[in-house]
């Protein structure tokens, strides 16, 4: 005699194999957004061009204000009367590199206003201020402390 299985009404999804596919789009698009970011990567022939120069890279300038309130430009001591015509002597040897400043926070405020005064009023006010991060904001973001 033959047996007859009951039919069960339950209906069930295995999810096995659509978490397997959602992992596999995920890996896809995963590595799509690599390949999309690393275009440099690409081998482009550029064309020669007739006009135009090449890229230099110029060497910064660094006035840097001492402690003491002494200046000094590429690490040599200067007077505030001279800094205008050292800074444009440079620029004319090296090309127009960044000037940069260096402030000790332990000199006069007004040795730096002065110098930022004579600085913009010869024409040459796109200067960058230096200095270190912050080590609270490191720790909060979670960067290693260095020593």
């Amino acid at each position: 005699m033959r047996r007859v299985r009951p039919m069960s009404s339950d209906v069930h999804i295995e999810l096995t194999p659509m978490i397997d596919v959602v992992f596999l789009l995920l890996t896809f698009f995963i590595f799509a957004v690599v390949m999309m970011v690393r275009a440099d990567v690409l081998d482009v022939n550029l064309p020669e061009l007739a006009s135009g120069r090449s890229a230099e890279q110029a060497i910064p300038i660094t006035i840097v204000v001492s402690e003491s309130g002494a200046l000094f430009i590429n690490a040599e001591p200067v007077e505030i009367e001279a800094v205008v015509g050292r800074v444009k002597a440079l620029r004319q040897e090296n090309g127009e590199g960044a000037l940069v400043l260096a402030v000790d926070t332990a000199s006069p405020a007004g040795v730096m206003i002065g110098l930022a005064d004579v600085l913009t009023g010869a024409g040459l006010g796109e200067f960058s201020i230096i200095g270190h991060r912050n080590k609270a904001d490191d720790t909060e973001m979670g960067a290693p402390e260095n020593p």
